[in-house]
């Protein structure tokens, strides 16, 4: 008979192949973060995988992919001493997907900064705008009123 008792994730996780993907999830998150500490180019760059003693390095773009094979001797100098002493290779792939989540994390700076009209410019917008076609002088006399809204703050 089944057991169809509520289980606890603690007791998923041990029992089944979700636990050595957890286990394997950690060791990399520890190990992308020993070699971040020994890279200067550590935000361009990311450990993706670690198997056989070859360690997979993904970077942004290949001109990162570069600059990484120059620092791959004494990269792997160094795990070898603190960390993998059975590193044998260290392989570099672009992934082009890393650079847009760079992007992404960035603060978003709007493109249009709105500076405030003057009384003056909006004189001036109200006098144009009695000349021009209504449909031209509809969005002229919304502009002159922005002035006044920024004055009612």
């Amino acid at each position: 008979m089944r057991d169809h008792r509520p289980q606890t994730t603690a007791s998923l996780l041990d029992d089944s192949k979700l636990g050595n993907i957890q286990q394997r999830a950690i060791a990399l998150s520890k190990l992308n973060k020993a070699v971040k500490e020994h890279l200067a180019c550590a935000q361009h760059c990311r450990v993706s995988n670690y198997r056989q003693g070859v360690l997979i390095i993904e970077t942004a773009s290949a001109a990162w992919s570069m600059r990484l094979n120059y620092e791959r001797n004494n990269l792997t100098r160094k795990l070898r001493e603190k960390l993998l002493p059975q590193l044998t290779n260290i392989e570099v792939k672009i992934n082009p997907a890393l650079a847009a989540v760079e992007r992404e994390q960035k603060e978003k700076v709007p493109d249009i900064v709105q500076k405030p009209i003057s009384p003056l410019a909006a004189q001036y917008l109200l006098t144009t705008a009695k000349d021009a076609p209504d449909k031209v002088k509809a969005r002229l006399e919304r502009l002159a009123a922005l002035a006044a809204k920024r004055r009612e703050r």
